[in-house]
Order: structure tokens, then sequence, then C-alpha cells
């Protein structure tokens, strides 16, 4: 009779991961995972309680794996950072299906308490107040999800949808950019939008001069 099969924790989040690249976060479960890896569903149950606990695991696995640039380097612009921090979270998001869904579900964590220190020292000796700080990463990251939320839902859809609008003036036009716009592309459009925040952001440090 063959011994079952014993289960390790990264085995089951790796599994997890090719359900969820499959079949979408809606249709991700216990049981799907299970069948995935040719055991039982209780079998989990030793690692993950839940499906929250094994989405929780997940999540912190695809940042470990994927977000490779949570810390400062030394000689960095303040600038500099935080736009390779966004484009290193981005990729991570980006890396898995229904990816930005994924860590908004998991709620609020924080995984490298000391990576998040380093980053608040880091934007302390540059100008900002620890507060600043914190609500620079925090506008950082949500508008990283925001963009790479629309992205997986929406990937191909224009910007301004005139296709069932009644016949007005200027609606050519606003139809025209709207393509132009999309056919740049989404790492343009998150790349301008993330000048503009770098820019604002550059002008509350300002306000400490």
């Amino acid at each position: 009779m063959p011994h079952p099969r014993r289960l390790e924790r990264p085995a089951i989040i790796a599994a997890t991961i090719s359900v969820l690249n499959d079949t979408g976060l809606d249709a991700l479960s216990l049981h799907a995972v299970a069948q995935r890896l040719g055991v039982r569903q209780p079998a989990l149950y030793h690692h993950f309680p839940s499906k929250a606990a094994l989405l929780d695991a997940v999540a912190a696995d695809v940042l470990d794996r994927w977000h490779t640039a949570r810390r400062p380097q030394p000689g960095d612009a303040w600038q500099d950072f935080l736009a390779r921090n966004a484009h290193s979270f981005r990729s991570a998001l980006l890396a898995v299906r229904d990816g930005a869904r994924l860590i908004a579900v998991t709620g609020p964590r924080a995984p490298e308490p000391a990576s998040a220190l380093a980053r608040i020292e880091f934007l302390e000796a540059q100008g900002f107040t620890a507060v600043e700080a914190v609500l620079a990463a925090i506008a950082v990251s949500r508008y990283v999800i925001g963009c790479v939320l629309e992205q997986q839902l929406a990937p191909t859809r224009a910007l301004v949808d005139t296709e069932h609008d009644e016949p007005a003036p200027g609606l050519d036009r606003l139809r025209r950019v709207s393509e132009q716009i999309v056919q740049l592309g989404p790492d343009h459009e998150f790349d301008a939008g993330l000048r503009a925040l770098l820019a604002g952001l550059r002008a509350t440090r300002a306000g400490h001069d």
C-alpha cells in the first residue's frame, strides 16, 4: 500500500498559484488546489486552516519572489527609489493572474518590518517626516494596485467608450485621443501617472526646505 503523500507548504503554495493562473481568483478553491496536488482537501488544513490563510501565504510568496526592489540602495535619490519600487511591485502583481486583486483582498499586512523601517528612515533622511514617508509609500502602493487591477480586468478596453454615444461636438476627437492612449500601451500610461505622483510628492517635500 503506498504511503500518503507528504505535503509541504511550498508545494501547496506553488499548486495554488498554478490553479490561480489557470482559473482566476474567483474560481480558486481549496478543493481545486487539493485536486491539483492529488490529495484530499483535509490534507491542506495541517498547513492552512482556511482559504484566507492560504491566500495570505500566496500573496506573501508572490511579493517575496517578484517584488525585488523593496529597499533603497546606497546613493539612491528618493524619486529613483520610489519609481524602482513601484515598477518592482507592479511586476510582482502582473506575474500572476488577478495579482492585484490577490494583494488587495488579503488585506493589510506588514511583511519584512525591517524593509518598511528602512524605507521610512531613507525618506526621512531625504526631507520627509516619518508620517509623510508612510503616506508616500501608501500612495505609491495604491496607485500600483489600481493600475494593475484595471489592466488585468480590462486589458484592451479604450479609456473612453464612445461607440454608443449620440453624436456630439468633439466626440470624434475624444475617440481619437482615447485610441492613441490605448496604442501607447499600459507601460507608458503607468509611467505617466507615476511621474505625476512623484511630482506631487516632490512638492510635499519641498515644503520643508
